[in-house]
């Protein structure tokens, strides 16, 4: 039985099935997700580990057995030491002391550090995929850290500024240990749901032959190779979305792309190389007031319900108010989807609806 009470950031690093997971190689998902519900106290070894683990995945240069010695000896010089002082006869006098148990630490460390760099100790090297990167990237495409989900079920991926993605099966991230420069740069192949932490520095997701920009939101990048289609659903807050073979890159004007609030979608089909915006196929409420308390209306003029829908989900809702000016709606509408609720209301008004550019335009029939 492991004691994960009493686990340090060398343990967790050792560990083979912590480690198996950080890397998405086996199912192990509940269990170390809940981790810290058990553990509390464990926070601040088990995110060092994890970000040591993934920092440990970075292709790094070919180092020396001189220079691997050297660092190493760096390594143990720093952590083997520390500087306390004493009073004698009113004066600060300052004197080295080697700490047994933080030296051994320092040393068990350092043993590992030299497994990492000179040997790869579990890690393959990662071999640069063709992706368009950025002009402006600050972390060359070989130093990008890579995640690949083999597994069945969805993998939790935290990012060093705090964002998070859950990464789907079948799907791989790809991302700097760290984010340096003017922007913080990510390569998705496959399906992930991102929750970005706002930032001054834009978050750019390449994937396929689109670009996601945002600043700190959340939302659903989905491009798997065999789909016909690549598509970015916003769950909340706004991006913009772009093509790559556009031309477009971080540091030029924003042009040519779309601009997605809650509850729209852009897709790019491949085929055509088009990208339009529209609207997700189960929007949500986002107030959450109207969830508990439903639409009820008794004798309501329709262009006043068109705006309580309109505020509620987020999406602008565009008709002809001399049209509905005379016509009113007894209903009362609980857990029906948007689209359903629509039906309804259309039916009752012998009118009809699209969905264009990521609105909703409704229309009445045999009116004018």
């Amino acid at each position: 039985m492991k004691q994960y009470e009493s686990y340090t950031t060398e343990d967790f690093i050792r560990d083979d099935d912590f480690r198996d997971w950080v890397q998405g190689q086996r199912i192990q998902e509940s269990f170390w997700l809940s981790f810290l519900q058990h553990y509390p106290r464990q926070r601040d070894a088990f995110r060092q580990a994890e970000q040591f683990i993934r920092a440990a995945s970075v292709a790094s240069e070919v180092l020396s057995e001189t220079e691997i010695r050297r660092e190493t000896e760096k390594f143990i010089e720093s952590a083997g030491s520390y500087t306390p002082q004493r009073q004698t006869g009113g004066e600060s006098i300052r004197e080295e002391v080697a700490s047994p148990s933080f030296f051994r630490w320092g040393m068990s460390l350092a043993a590992l550090l030299v497994a990492v760099l000179g040997l790869g100790w579990y890690f393959r090297p990662l071999k640069p995929v063709p992706l368009a990167p950025p002009r402006s990237a600050e972390a060359p495409m070989a130093r990008l850290v890579e995640t690949n989900n083999a597994t069945a079920q969805a993998l939790r991926v935290l990012l060093s500024d705090g964002s998070e993605v859950v990464l789907s099966a079948r799907s791989r991230l790809r991302y700097p240990a760290q984010f340096t420069g003017n922007a913080r740069v990510v390569y998705l192949k496959g399906e992930g749901i991102f929750s970005v932490t706002r930032r001054n520095q834009p978050f750019l997701v390449y994937s396929g032959e689109t670009v996601t920009k945002v600043l700190g939101t959340r939302f659903v990048v989905r491009a798997f190779d065999l789909d016909r289609n690549i598509t970015v659903k916003v769950l909340s807050g706004k991006v913009q979305v772009y093509k790559t073979k556009s031309g477009w890159r971080p540091d030029t004007k924003e042009v040519n792309g779309l601009i997605l609030n809650a509850n729209q979608a852009a897709v790019f089909e491949k085929s055509a190389g088009s990208l339009t915006k529209t609207l997700v196929e189960h929007p949500f409420l986002l107030q959450k007031a109207n969830a508990e308390t439903g639409f009820v209306y008794d004798e309501v003029p329709l262009t006043t319900i068109f705006r309580e829908l309109e505020k509620s989900y987020g999406i602008p809702i565009q008709f002809d108010e001399q049209r509905f000016e005379s016509c009113k709606i007894t209903a009362t509408l609980s857990n029906e989807s948007l689209y359903e609720k629509l039906d309804l209301l259309c039916k009752a008004a012998s009118a009809t609806y699209e969905i264009t550019d990521g609105q909703i335009i409704v229309s009445r029939i045999g009116y004018k």
